[in-house]
């Protein structure tokens, strides 16, 4: 997922300006919180997967904030909540709610890397959290599999196909994304030259980094870029994976990795076990590009229920065009199938985040009670991921 073009940040001094659509969005989403406390039942649809519980997360080294005060933070396996929030300046009426929060980790984009936003004061805010009431977790959003026309390293003239290792524009309609040939030395230079984004990263006072589009090796114009350059694109992303966390931890040891949708790879030990943990999207619901819709499509609950018409004629005509118009999407795949991806992380006792896009109530209720009870950690929000939500018991 992309986490949409921005304008510049503002300084922390200047207070929230909130929109009438984020304030309606705000709203309803408040509702879901009330919801989400109660005792769930399962959602009208598909029938849910039975599954057998997995044992919690196991507790790893703490990890103590650069510079900050002596208290240490949550380690990665007493995480038991977690904020995604991308689509956001991060003012300072946003900071101040996060940083209130009983949130145990927060997932932020890295805003400084933003063109226009060299200025943000990133490591000041990092600080803020986690000096926090309840100190927490910050990882900075990187999508390694793509290249993001709101970026810092953006050129002029760049598009798909200029340069040659930018690919096509985002497949599932993000605009200003595009998938790229991870394995070319311009896209690597990006990341891990002297002055490159892991260096930035480190040096703002992240605490690790939650990467996006590792899955790009799966992508169609990825696999036929790979195989015009005769390299093995899945090989790759392990390879990329692992010098992104090893130029990390160069500088920063025990920095933390997470990546996000790509559960086929964790067969790979080499892939492994460079992570602190994985993320999946939508794994029992999903929402559209551009939150449209912003969430509760329900994808089929078992594999043989795929492109059924029985589940086309289950979805709403919002999710029935979302399905429609994205042959290759999410709505495509089946929540059994991220099951049994994702069954050797549990196997491994490796932290699940679970990442799925729902606002009616009954939805958001149910993903937090399921995810939970499989030992995962979910966080559930609206597709566009830009409303700050408190912390679900």
């Amino acid at each position: 997922m992309r986490t949409g073009t921005r304008a510049p940040a503002q300084d922390l001094a200047i207070s929230s300006v909130h929109t009438t659509t984020a304030s309606s969005v705000s709203a309803a989403l408040a509702v879901v919180l009330l919801a989400a406390s109660c005792v769930p039942a399962v959602p009208s649809g598909p029938t849910p997967v039975p599954a057998t519980p997995s044992a919690p997360a196991p507790s790893g080294s703490s990890q103590v904030s650069p510079g900050g005060p002596a208290a240490a933070l949550p380690a990665i396996g007493d995480v038991h909540s977690w904020l995604y929030l991308l689509d956001t300046d991060l003012d300072d009426g946003t900071l101040a709610e996060i940083e209130a929060s009983a949130y145990d980790m927060v997932v932020i984009d890295f805003i400084s890397s933003q063109a226009g936003s060299a200025d943000y004061p990133m490591a000041e805010a990092i600080a803020r959290l986690h000096r926090s009431p309840h100190p927490k977790i910050v990882l900075a959003y990187l999508n390694i599999g793509e290249a993001e026309d709101y970026r810092a390293y953006w050129q002029p003239g760049w598009q798909a196909g200029n340069p040659e290792w930018m690919l096509r524009d985002d497949p599932e309609g993000w605009l200003g994304d595009f998938p790229v040939a991870y394995w070319h030395d311009e896209w690597r230079e990006i990341w891990l030259g002297q002055v490159g984004l892991i260096r930035q990263v480190v040096d703002a006072g992240f605490d690790g980094m939650y990467l996006d589009w590792v899955e790009a090796y799966d992508d169609e114009a990825v696999i036929a870029a790979a195989a015009h350059d005769a390299v093995d694109p899945r090989a790759e992303m392990v390879r990329w994976v692992g010098e992104l966390a090893s130029a990390a931890r160069t500088s920063r040891p025990g920095f933390l990795v997470i990546a996000q949708n790509a559960a086929s790879l964790l067969p790979e030990e080499a892939y492994a076990l460079v992570l602190d943990g994985v993320a999946q999207e939508q794994i029992w619901f999903d929402g559209g590009p551009d939150d449209h819709p912003p969430g509760d499509c329900p994808l089929p609950r078992m594999e043989a229920e795929v492109d059924s018409d029985a589940y086309v004629e289950s979805l709403s005509p919002a999710c029935r065009r979302l399905y429609a118009d994205n042959p290759d999407g999410t709505l495509h795949t089946s929540t059994e199938e991220y099951l049994d991806l994702l069954s050797p992380a549990s196997k491994s006792d490796l932290p699940v985040f679970t990442v799925d896009y729902a606002v009616e109530p009954a939805n958001v209720a149910w993903i937090y009670a399921e995810s939970r009870r499989l030992g995962w950690i979910p966080y559930v929000s609206n597709r566009a991921l830009d409303t700050f939500l408190p912390r679900t018991p």
